[in-house]
């Protein structure tokens, strides 16, 4: 693809789109030629703001466009035969978390893509917020088998980094799940990046609704597991509606000699005695890390012997197994290992051998 603006059509104008377009386009590398949602008026609105096309029927939508990228802000219980032949007219698919509502669906998608050649990507824009990034380039430094254990905790306070806003409350049952899907896909995420996928998984989830058909409904709003990598290292992962503003980092890693914690705009590294060794500390906003994940995005597809995409499809695949093994522990209340679904699944080769 030369240079020049992506062709960029989006499909769900809801509140999760509400400046990501605006954003896309102030990069220089996308133009919104059409937009589309079950509700005429807010396609309308966006579209006259982007001096587009507006659409209510997807079908149509599809039909009558041929963009280079469909951003995909809505669950795809709602638009996935709609997806599927987007990719089949060689359009990249640029999907807000998370990836599919299982691993199977996720699989179907990321093959379909790589068999149009085109790209299927998770929007993960906290991958951008300075302090996993300096995270990542510490860890990629240092010797990591002194490390031993590691603590992951999502508390969702008024200071839970996540750009982009997740599926409302209504759609969580249809969407496949609760927080640990729709809320912690991008922690999940980075787990793996950093730290490759866990061996085993042993998962604990809840819901604090007194209702029991609001239990049903809404899916998990506390989950708690148990993670066993390899060489060793071992890690628990939290996340918990009710656990309030963030009383801890979202990221602890314990080793012999020294211990990290990482924000998403700071990093920290600790003696055993929990003195400070060093810190660094970074602004940040929503709204830069969402620009730059365009960037990278947009960059890759127009001049992809420049510039690499700094996520891949196989991780996002290898995020989804994780959720697949927890969600499977929960119910059969024995630890499960997130490779099985890639042996199980005879299309996937496990990516972290």
């Amino acid at each position: 693809m030369g240079i020049g603006k992506l062709k960029t059509a989006c499909i769900g104008t809801n509140e999760r789109t509400s400046n990501l377009l605006e954003l896309a386009c102030s990069t220089e590398l996308f133009e919104i030629i059409s937009v589309a949602d079950s509700n005429l008026v807010n396609a309308s609105r966006a579209a006259e703001k982007y001096n587009c096309t507006a659409f209510d029927d997807y079908r149509q939508f599809i039909l009558q466009n041929q963009p280079d990228v469909l951003i995909v802000a809505e669950p795809l219980y709602k638009c996935l035969e709609f997806v599927k032949a987007a990719i089949n007219k060689r359009c990249h698919i640029f999907k807000l978390i998370p990836t599919a509502s299982n691993f199977e669906q996720a699989s179907e998608l990321i093959n379909l893509a790589e068999k149009n050649n085109v790209k299927y990507v998770t929007a993960i824009p906290s991958r951008f917020a300075p302090g996993f990034e300096r995270l990542s380039d510490y860890l990629r430094t240092i010797d990591r088998k002194q490390y031993y254990f590691i603590n992951f905790c999502a508390s969702f306070g008024n200071d839970f980094f996540q750009p982009v806003a997740s599926y409302t409350q209504a759609d969580r049952k249809l969407s496949g799940g609760g927080v640990l899907l729709n809320d912690c896909f991008e922690l999940l995420s980075l787990i793996i990046e950093n730290f490759s996928l866990p061996g085993q998984v042993f998962a604990l989830i809840t819901n604090q609704s007194p209702d029991k058909k609001a239990k049903q409904y809404f899916g998990e709003d506390t989950v708690t597991a148990s993670l066993v990598f390899k060489d060793g290292l071992i890690g628990t992962f939290l996340a918990a509606k009710q656990t309030g503003s963030n009383i801890t980092a979202p990221v602890r890693i314990y080793g012999a000699q020294q211990n990290i914690a990482a924000t998403a705009n700071r990093l920290a590294v600790y003696d055993n005695n929990d003195s400070l060794i060093a810190e660094h500390k970074y602004p940040l906003k929503s709204e830069k890390c969402i620009t730059e994940m365009f960037i990278d995005f947009g960059r890759a597809l127009l001049e992809p012997d420049k510039y690499k995409l700094r996520s891949t499809s196989r991780l996002d695949l290898a995020t989804m197994a994780f959720i697949e093994a927890a969600y499977l522990s929960a119910k059969t209340g024995m630890p499960e290992s997130p490779r099985r679904f890639f042996e199980i699944s005879e299309k996937e080769k496990f990516p972290f051998a």
